[in-house]
């Protein structure tokens, strides 16, 4: 049957802190799509700003529009306050700091996740670094991996990282109802983590050609800002993630490599965050490598990681090569070693280069 407006509506979720100088853009975009059935639930989650006077302005415009007030603890409450009330046949969550390209975005989601029965639809993105749109990694680098595939894992929430966002894709509401999936409340990553459950939970997934948002590098919002607890969250990550599996009843053995490399990636995050934070001192890179490497997970990964007889199902063989050296010193527990390594790879944005979590210039 051929879709029509009618029978496919879209539920977009915005949680709102403090964002008046880029709100009406975002709106703008959304309410500029071709495709007109809709609804914008915008979550109001304490802003010291204007923002909830423009929202207002938008309310009283547009019956589709509507501001609730939530819950004040970061994105993930609420944009689960957001899918409570939403009534769509798919849900987008958009940031308010971000954007839509172009008019037909919501038009090429529905055309394509309709005739295909997907659940997930997942779009190309770009980001806008100091008023200057940058391409992203393109998903065409894992989408033709099977979803069950150790590669499709790695690069889609890792090396490429798209799969990690919630914005820039489209969202069978009732897959997320059916099995139910919602925002864990943690400080930081609750996109990756709620897009991981989705992934144990086998959904169909369709990726569109197109770039479908524009992701802003904002240094106040919460993607950028240091966190104190940034490894104690990764953990909690990493035992969400476990628990997950388990209430799924999923063979654990299949998932493992999503823990692994969740653990690498974040150590070697939260390792360059100190060392920018502190100066760029070597000691504070040693000082988060110890603290992963005595933690009872981290030295399971670490150890797992570094054995060679548990083959790495990963094409890249500069990844391969940096994971089972970096495990290898993480497990022998060679952390200044390890640092100076780290401050080498940071120094020359080897990270950035490798994956699409830097600014590319």
């Amino acid at each position: 049957m051929e879709f029509t407006e009618k029978n496919c509506k879209i539920s977009v979720i915005i949680p709102v802190y403090n964002a008046e100088k880029y709100i009406r853009e975002t709106l703008n975009s959304i309410i500029n799509q071709s495709y007109k059935n809709w609804e914008i639930i915008l979550v109001e989650n304490g802003s010291e700003d204007k923002s909830p006077d423009i929202i207002r302005e938008y309310e009283k415009k547009y019956p589709e529009i509507r501001m609730i007030k939530g819950p004040g603890k970061g994105p993930g409450p609420a944009r689960n306050r957001g899918l409570k009330l939403a009534k769509g046949d798919y849900i987008v969550f958009v940031d308010a700091d971000d954007y839509l390209p172009h008019t037909e975005i919501f038009r090429k989601y529905i055309s394509i996740a309709e005739p295909t029965g997907a659940d997930i639809v997942v779009s190309n993105y770009a980001r806008l670094w100091e008023d200057k749109i940058l391409p992203a990694s393109k998903h065409e680098s894992f989408a033709l991996c099977s979803p069950l595939s150790e590669e499709f894992r790695f690069r889609g929430f890792f090396s490429v990282g798209t799969l990690s966002y919630v914005w820039g894709k489209l969202y069978r509401s009732e897959f997320l109802k059916k099995n139910q999936i919602i925002f864990t409340e943690i400080s930081y990553a609750e996109d990756k983590l709620f897009n991981m459950q989705c992934y144990i939970c086998n959904p169909k997934y369709v990726f569109l050609e197109d770039v479908g948002y524009v992701y802003r590098k904002n240094d106040v919002s919460v993607s950028w800002q240091y966190r104190s607890d940034s490894t104690e969250n990764w953990f909690k990550i990493a035992y969400a993630l476990k628990g997950w599996i388990e209430k799924k009843n999923k063979d654990p053995v299949e998932y493992i490599s999503l823990t692994r490399y969740l653990i690498f990636f974040a150590a070697f995050f939260d390792a360059k965050m100190e060392y920018m934070r502190h100066k760029k001192r070597l000691r504070a890179i040693h000082k988060i490598l110890k603290e992963y490497g005595s933690h009872p997970v981290g030295k399971k990964v670490f150890c797992e990681l570094a054995d060679r007889k548990r083959p790495l199902q990963i094409s890249q063989w500069m990844w391969k090569a940096m994971i089972r050296i970096f495990s290898f010193g993480m497990k022998s527990k060679w952390y200044l070693l390890m640092s100076v390594g780290v401050k080498i790879l940071i120094t020359q944005k080897v990270d950035e280069r490798l994956s699409d979590t830097g600014i590319r210039e």
